[in-house]
């Protein structure tokens, strides 16, 4: 009896352990030679181990940018060193960066602005604050991407780490952290990931506090950077992502956000339009969507390989004195089409598809594609078809991709060690080329000196040697301004800016005024309404002696600016010198009731 009650209690035992095993298969819970992400639970300070680490990893690698200067070429000017806005935290001009903020570059971006004039009341223009408030927010960034991704793929820690990682070491976002200028990509970034996050807890808990939070998040985003308007397309993503289907109800609680999208999008791209910010040249559309297919593809390759990073990236096409030669299509733009389009099919396909693994590949992939499409350049904006710090966010979506595929592999145990050693290996790349990439932006003459290696002698990119010479200049030497002045010309003899440069430097620093006005001759028949071209002829003319055409000259700027008070100061000490004092007092009378200063002359 005893032997017989032992055996049933031993078949009663298998037959519970069977539902048991086949409850971990329908769970999604990994079984050996299944390749299901694993979301069993971690150990609670795993997450915080791997936190720290990709942290401090991260922040090594942007180490060096700690220690850059402010650049002199290249925006930092503008947005710093002479931006008044930043130069005061009363509250009155605190009100005036909200109203007035379009900046030099025609940008609406209050608190970035808000956020230097901090920077500027403590460290004034000492570059080592400003560098570490943009790490800082790059790190804080890197934990919300893993936030974010460990949310995504229900807290699996391989996933969010690996993604976290690549997003924390990647060289193409050095750009937005150790460039001063582009305050406004990571703290816009640092908004809408907050956001984001927030959404999806409140998607959890149906706690209506975090999607106000959420929403308040996005309207700092935006007022960050314009570029923050896609936000509401990646929440829709993420709401297809959890429901796996599309459906309009979830596009109700995302309508706050597009409103908000709208007006101040709207608003960025008027302010643009205004300020001239939006291409002089208007490619036929055709032309815009190579370029936005071409950037579609060359974003994908920068993201997942970074070498060859600039700052400065020319539209594909031969130059003719500044102007495209566009009647040949480059070649590289049809096989960009091509490549652009079946991405993103193959993104449509996966994010519909009924398999899981792929549902992920097509939430990234959408990720990256919605981000991105903002500055694809169907509108251009300025004289570049790309630029590294436009990938700061999209990227994500990429990562989360890796991270994903990384983590079914890592679950897999004869996988194990090769995807360790892999990601190991890819993030000891990227950490390297980072570091290297952090010194090209150590000042002006490293940041130029890069684009000039990369298109060595190509007339496309004479914006790298015209602003090398313009540090040069501010470096007091004047030899090697010229020589890369002279190149700039030599491609474009319409350049007035370089031929006046030109000329400046053979009169003030070479003190060869003869030369010095021949070049200036050169850039007044190349742009008659150059005021300062203007300026330096009357007062090379007056050096010289030649009162009378210094005051030719002098009265043809006074006709584009009657009320320059060097030239009505110049006027009058010529009218005063060719014989009509009393002419003459009444133009040096009318400089010194504007410019008081001139009393002193």
């Amino acid at each position: 009896m005893n032997q017989t009650t032992k055996s049933m209690k031993q078949i009663n035992k298998r037959q519970k352990q069977v539902p048991a095993a086949t409850a971990r298969q329908k769970s999604g819970n990994p079984v050996k030679g299944r390749s299901a992400v694993s979301n069993a639970p971690a150990p609670p300070y795993a997450g915080m181990i791997m936190v720290a680490v990709i942290l401090v990893v991260t922040f090594m690698a942007f180490f060096p940018s700690l220690h850059n200067d402010l650049l002199k070429t290249w925006d930092d000017q503008a947005y710093v060193t002479k931006n008044e806005l930043v130069k005061s935290l009363s509250g009155a001009n605190i009100v005036k960066i909200f109203k007035e903020d379009k900046g030099r570059y025609a940008n609406y971006h209050p608190l970035t602005t808000l956020s230097l004039a901090i920077n500027y009341h403590f460290s004034k223009e000492e570059t080592f604050g400003y560098h570490l408030t943009n790490l800082l927010l790059h790190l804080l960034n890197t934990l919300l991407v893993f936030v974010f991704a460990w949310l995504l793929t229900k807290k699996n820690l391989v996933t969010a780490g690996v993604t976290a990682l690549l997003f924390g070491l990647s060289p193409i976002h050095v750009e937005s952290v150790a460039w001063i200028s582009e305050r406004k990509d990571v703290l816009y970034a640092f908004f809408f990931l907050s956001s984001l996050v927030t959404y999806q807890l409140f998607q959890q808990k149906s706690d209506w506090k975090l999607y106000l939070l959420s929403v308040l998040f996005f309207l700092c985003s935006l007022l960050s950077k314009a570029m923050a308007a896609s936000l509401p397309l990646v929440l829709i993503l993420v709401g297809i992502m959890e429901k796996r289907k599309w459906s309009f109800r979830l596009l109700t609680d995302k309508i706050p956000y597009f409103v908000l999208a709208i007006l101040l999008g709207y608003y960025a791209i008027t302010i643009q339009a205004e300020g001239n910010a939006i291409g002089s040249v208007m490619f036929p559309l055709g032309m815009r969507i190579f370029h936005a297919c071409y950037g579609f593809s060359a974003y994908i390759l920068k993201i997942l390989l970074p070498t060859g990073l600039s700052a400065f990236y020319p539209y594909p096409y031969p130059l003719l004195n500044a102007g495209w030669i566009t009647n040949v299509t480059p070649p590289v733009f049809y096989l960009t089409l091509v490549v652009s389009v079946a991405v993103f099919c193959f993104s449509i396909y996966c994010m519909v598809s009924d398999r899981k693994n792929l549902n992920i590949a097509g939430f990234g992939l959408l990720f990256y594609a919605v981000t991105i499409a903002l500055v694809l350049q169907f509108l251009p904006v300025g004289r570049a078809i790309m630029a590294d710090r436009y990938a700061y966010i999209p990227s994500i979506g990429l990562f989360v991709v890796v991270g994903y595929f990384a983590g079914l592999l890592f679950n897999r145990k004869k996988y194990m060690v090769p995807v360790v050693i892999l990601v190991a290996g890819y993030a000891g790349f990227l950490f390297f080329l980072t570091r290297l990439q952090t010194r090209v932006w150590e000042n002006d003459e490293t940041l130029w000196n890069n684009v000039i290696r990369l298109y060595p002698l190509d007339n496309r990119v004479a914006i790298a040697y015209f602003n090398r010479a313009q540090f040069y200049q501010l470096e007091n030497k004047p030899q090697e301004a010229l020589k890369d002045l002279l190149v700039v010309v030599d491609w474009n003899q319409k350049d007035d800016n370089a031929l006046h440069k030109i000329g400046k430097i053979y009169g003030k620093e070479l003190r060869d005024v003869g030369t010095s006005l021949i070049y200036f001759q050169k850039a007044y028949d190349a742009n008659p309404m150059n005021l300062e071209v203007l300026q330096d002829m009357a007062t090379a003319y007056g050096m010289k002696g030649d009162f009378k055409n210094s005051l030719e000259y002098s009265l043809k700027g006074l006709e584009i600016n009657k009320n320059d008070p060097f030239l009505l100061y110049n006027t009058g000490i010529n009218y005063t010198n060719l014989g009509q004092a009393a002419l003459g007092q009444t133009y040096i009378k009318k400089a010194i009731e504007i410019d008081p200063s001139l009393k002193r002359n």
